[in-house]
């Protein structure tokens, strides 16, 4: 029998910001989203240069970045015992989505 895997989320104060900046229905949504992510974090590509050690989740208008603790372990005072994804940063797609991302995650010392 398989074992599945199961990651706990944690959120960043500045994801927590951008994603309830939204309205109920939109934060909803980014919700299913969290949910999905956290169901398959692997299946996600690691963002390259700027982002070390840094995922992204893309479906349709929303861009979701987040960090798993198997891969970059900064984000965690101590490493916990079951596997954790960050959830770092969350926006509407557009044309600068990661030249603001890098410019708040740095700002937010997450860089």
């Amino acid at each position: 029998m398989m074992m599945i895997q199961t990651w706990q989320k944690k959120y960043h104060p500045l994801y927590n910001t951008l994603k309830y900046s939204f309205d109920k229905y939109v934060i909803e949504f980014i919700a299913k989203k969290e949910g999905y992510i956290a169901s398959a974090p692997l299946s996600h590509s690691l963002l390259k240069h700027d982002f070390p050690g840094i995922r992204r989740y893309k479906s349709g208008k929303f861009r979701i970045l987040f960090a798993l603790s198997i891969e970059a372990s900064r984000y965690w005072p101590s490493l916990p015992e079951n596997p954790e994804i960050l959830f770092l940063y969350v926006d509407l797609r557009k044309d600068d989505t990661y030249k603001e991302a890098l410019k708040l995650l740095r700002k937010h010392a997450l860089l």
